[in-house]
């Protein structure tokens, strides 16, 4: 951790900070899910097939890591696919493939061999010495991904093990090729005793897509879970426990750490990683304590919040959303809000729904929402 980011009088001790907010947290840290993970437990143990929305950094992989703990401990094989940033058939079908052999072992791990095995012999040198698949036909990548896709058979033959099997960021499909769901209906709809799916997500738009169009070949084929906001009270419990446990006190920071994270899984460990940083040991965290945490924050986020405003720079309708969301005491359609913000009806609501699409915006009882509090914030402070 940066200087930057530190009250030079406070005293850190030997303690650890124990607010992880760069990485998954560990099963045993997931906070206020536990519905959820029982939830997907019981449909995979029943052979249903499971979609799982959050937007980006919202604890889903923590929650499936944990569904994922728990059906091993249940009985069932377990294989988690990352399809983050896939750009070609051929990669999607490698991860697939290292997927299963990193988590699998003994027959299963060795009937899952024997098919990476056929494909890796059919990769010759190229030109150069740089490695290239040797492509016997035009067909040849969905040839392999189509193998790929019904491992689970392979690996049920071997042990009788069901298997749940996660494939996370599933939009990343449609990039790839926007056909290859059919394919992997072809697949999954004859998986029924070998293997339940969870197919997990962070852009709504491109997940109703696949799921909720009848016209597409995965409609209807997952049952749909929305991962929510977390609820204060099991978040104020979290996180000051983890204070008073390294000999700390959140005091009256927590509540307004609460009021800013508004639910959001990683910007609550986000703040409270830095309100941690900012309280010594032995202290109790008062108001300033909490804004020079908040200050931190800051630092650290307002360069990429920045980078994603110039990335809608070509978007002028989802630029004066956010700046409208964020700073209009008044709904978006009202006539005031369209005014300031120079707005039509049309834009606006074309500019929402590109929004609420890739993830920034969601809908909610009170209207639409910006989904992370502190780029609600820097908009505040930047966009008014």
């Amino acid at each position: 951790m940066s200087q930057d980011y530190l009250d030079p009088t406070c005293s850190l001790g030997s303690v650890l900070n124990p607010f992880v907010y760069d990485d998954p947290l560990p099963p045993d840290a997931l906070v206020d899910r536990e519905r959820e993970a029982g939830h997907l437990l019981r449909l995979a143990e029943g052979g249903h097939n499971s979609r799982l929305q959050a937007p980006r950094r919202y604890g889903k992989t923590t929650l499936i890591l944990k569904v994922l703990d728990d059906a091993r401990k249940a009985g069932m094989q377990t294989v988690y696919v990352d399809l983050f940033r896939s750009v070609t058939v051929s990669e999607v079908s490698r991860r697939i493939e290292e997927a299963y052999l990193g988590a699998l072992a003994g027959p299963a791990r060795r009937a899952v061999a024997a098919v990476a095995r056929k494909w890796r012999a059919r990769v010759k040198a190229a030109p150069g010495g740089v490695g290239a698949e040797f492509e016997r036909a035009e067909d040849s990548g969905q040839q392999r991904l189509a193998e790929m896709l019904d491992l689970p058979k392979r690996a049920f033959k071997a042990t009788g093990m069901r298997a749940l099997v996660v494939f996370d960021e599933l939009q990343e499909l449609m990039r790839v090729d926007p056909a290859v769901d059919g394919l992997l209906r072809s697949k999954i709809q004859f998986h029924r005793d070998e293997a339940s799916y969870i197919f997990a997500g962070s852009e709504p738009g491109m997940l109703d897509m696949l799921f909720e169009d009848r016209e597409r070949p995965l409609f209807e084929q997952a049952r749909p879970l929305y991962l929510e906001p977390l609820e204060s009270d099991h978040l104020a419990d979290y996180i000051g426990g983890r204070f008073e446990a390294s000999h700390r006190d959140a005091g009256e920071a927590l509540d307004e750490l609460l009021d800013l994270a508004r639910g959001h899984p990683q910007r609550a460990m986000l703040l409270a990683h830095h309100l941690w940083e900012q309280t010594p040991e032995d202290g109790v965290a008062d108001l300033e304590t909490f804004q020079r945490a908040v200050d931190a924050v800051a630092r650290e986020t307002n360069d990429r919040f920045e980078r994603t405003w110039q990335d809608l720079g070509d978007k002028p309708n989802q630029r004066k959303v956010l700046a409208a969301l964020a700073n209009s005491a008044d709904t978006l359609y009202d006539r005031r809000t369209l005014s300031a913000f120079s707005l039509t009806k049309v834009g606006a609501d074309s500019g929402l729904r590109a929004l609420i699409a890739g993830g920034e915006v969601q809908r909610t009882e009170v209207g639409p929402v910006l989904v992370d509090p502190l780029f609600e914030r820097w908009l505040q402070r930047t966009q008014r």
